[in-house]
């Protein structure tokens, strides 16, 4: 076992499956347990359930599962020891040695540590670079390109990258950092072509430091000085900086946001610092990439409103529809500005200045106005075809939202502006709604019965022995849920009397793990089945729940693989008489649960 049995108890305790993933998912309640959009495939209507008490989850759309250690390897792509040091870290526990030879907790620690002050004297190195010859052009581009003062240079701690593939790496190694490490902090990168060929990452570039809210810098965002084809460059995620939770300028958005209760949304650091310097220092932005679930948690922290101030060409307005879901599925307040004579904030400010975007922000439209204007104004109003077109994309917009008086108000303005009743509107509402539900539900069973094949592909000899199969996964099933019932059938039920491959080798390894008095449980797990398989493993220990198998179901299915015997020849040893039979008995058994 690489680690202790205790640790890992400790360790899955101090990370609740539910509170960790929901951190990358929308969780909602469902009876004692959680449901959730899959992160694993894409869908509309949840299908991933999360187990508190029983610490795993399943997916009944694509057949993912497994605990929290599972969850982190598969969604942030690490091995075990890693998942493992990963939540040991974010629970503040020190992680023993372990049989890997890795390093404790403080390994972990001292790296992190080590790459803040990386970091550190990158930053030193290209603000000073603000002074040399080379540096001119950038001081010239900041200063009188984007209108910035000396003062907002200084607060931001902005730089600049030489043109030169070797200048910031010569710099950190002569302050004693390897190219391992500098390469692990995304500061240089290596040749494709020849690995054993480093250079800088950034070059020529305006550089922004990345702080995080305790105020170390974790990365770095440049923009290009020159003809690169890569206007903005963002550092690669590292062991401190992670795109998909990070918002620039947080560190200073924060203090504001919590006292307006208010978050300005930006695309571009840029756009961010010039409404810094104009006074509005609530202002934030993603780092090349898209507003994330991640991000609109973080900003729900500080926040109950959000004005979305992206750019007003067609692709800041689609990135603005994108936000708009996600920011009010986490119950934020959204509005949006609508910028006139300019393409982004930057521009504004600096072409109208901090009162009129001032009074453009007081006035700035809510989400839902914003989208039904926006979608008005790809119709000819002035023809029964326009009309009934812009009626079939405001029912979508309108059928997104919970609230039934919203849904009265704005259906009310809909009716009125294509020139019916709100009671004939409203009753195209109803059937639009019921509409979308029964579609919803048809994707739902499309995605079950897309991924059913993927589920089974798992036990490949399940299709062959359904009976032996089934009675295989309810003995594991009864097992993982009682485990004082392996001292009834230990001595009778070898692993050897497993006929399928799969399920013989789940149940080996219980077996195995409770006679030696080691850990049997997921987590051990996760050392020795694939992914896919935990998910098959997850599914399978859902049986006693859902079919109610008590002991003497288990009893039975243990004489059945007692009295199995092969049939030669034949490739199935079930007829259809015994399946349909099969049938029968489960549905008996689920009615009785029910009642």
């Amino acid at each position: 076992m690489a680690f202790p049995v205790d640790f890992i108890e400790r360790l899955k305790s101090a990370n609740p499956i539910a509170e960790v993933m929901g951190e990358y998912v929308t969780t909602k309640r469902a009876g004692r347990d959680y449901v959730c959009l899959c992160p694993f495939h894409n869908e509309k209507t949840p299908s991933c359930y999360i187990h508190p008490d029983r610490e795993f989850f399943h997916c009944f759309g694509c057949g993912a599962g497994g605990d929290v250690i599972t969850f982190i390897m598969k969604y942030r792509n690490l091995d075990y020891v890693e998942a493992i040091k990963y939540l040991a870290e974010r629970a503040n526990m020190e992680v023993p040695l372990d049989s890997y030879g890795g390093a404790a907790q403080n390994g972990t620690r001292e790296r992190r540590q080590r790459m803040y002050e990386m970091n550190k004297e990158a930053a030193k190195f290209f603000y000073s670079q603000l002074s040399t010859e080379g540096g001119r052009r950038c001081v010239q581009y900041l200063m009188q390109t984007r209108g910035l003062s000396v003062e907002t240079i200084k607060r931001y701690r902005m730089g600049c990258a030489p043109n030169s593939w070797s200048a910031l790496k010569k710099h950190m190694m002569s302050l004693g950092y390897t190219e391992r490490e500098l390469e692990e902090a995304s500061l240089i990168s290596r040749s494709k072509n020849n690995t054993k060929n480093s250079f800088d990452f950034f070059v020529d570039r305006a550089m922004f430091p990345f702080y995080d809210l305790t105020g170390h810098i974790v990365g770095f965002g440049g923009r290009t000085l020159g003809d690169d084809k890569r206007k903005y460059l963002n550092s690669r995620d590292t062991l401190v900086y992670n795109k998909n939770k990070f918002l620039f300028s947080m560190n200073i958005a924060k203090n504001a946001a919590v006292k307006s209760r208010q978050i300005l949304l930006c695309e571009g650091n840029l756009d961010v610092i010039s409404l810094t310097q104009a006074g509005f220092e609530n202002a934030v932005a993603s780092c090349g990439t898209a507003l994330t679930p991640e991000q609109v948690r973080l900003i729900s922290s500080y926040a109950d409103e959000v004005v979305i101030c992206y750019d007003s060409d067609e692709a800041g307005q689609k990135a603005t529809r994108k936000a708009i879901d996600l920011l009010s599925a986490a119950g934020l307040k959204t509005r949006v500005i609508s910028m006139k004579g300019a393409k982004d904030p930057d521009e504004f400010i600096r072409k109208f200045g901090s009162q009129t975007f001032e009074a453009m922000l007081n006035t700035a439209d809510g989400s839902v106005n914003y989208e039904l204007k926006r979608a008005e104004s790809q119709f000819d109003m002035e023809t029964d075809t326009g009309r009934l077109a812009y009626k079939d994309a405001a029912l979508a917009i309108i059928n997104k939202l919970e609230s039934p008086v919203e849904r009265d108000l704005y259906g009310h303005k809909v009716a009125e502006r294509i020139g019916v009743s709100f009671q004939v509107f409203e009753a195209e509402m109803q059937r639009f709604s019921k509409k979308k539900y029964y579609a919803g539900k048809k994707r739902e069973l499309n995605d079950t019965l897309r991924f059913a094949g993927r589920q089974d592909k798992v036990n490949h000899e399940a299709a062959a022995h359904p009976k032996e199969n089934s009675a295989e996964e309810q003995i594991i099933s009864y097992l993982c849920g009682n485990p004082d019932y392996f001292r009834r059938i230990k001595d009778i039920l070898p692993p050897e009397k497993f006929v399928t491959e799969f399920n013989r080798r789940v149940y080996s390894f219980i077996y195995g793990r409770m006679a030696s008095g080691e850990d049997w449980t997921m987590a051990a797990m996760n050392e020795s089945f694939s992914f896919e398989e935990l998910g098959s493993i997850a599914r399978i220990q859902e049986r006693v729940r859902a079919e109610g198998i008590d002991e003497q179901t288990a009893d039975e299915c243990v004489q059945a693989l007692l009295s199995y015997v092969p049939k030669p020849g034949s490739g199935s040893d079930v007829t259809i008489d015994e399946l349909e039979a099969l049938r029968q008995n489960k549905r008996k058994k689920l009615s009785q649960g029910n009642q």
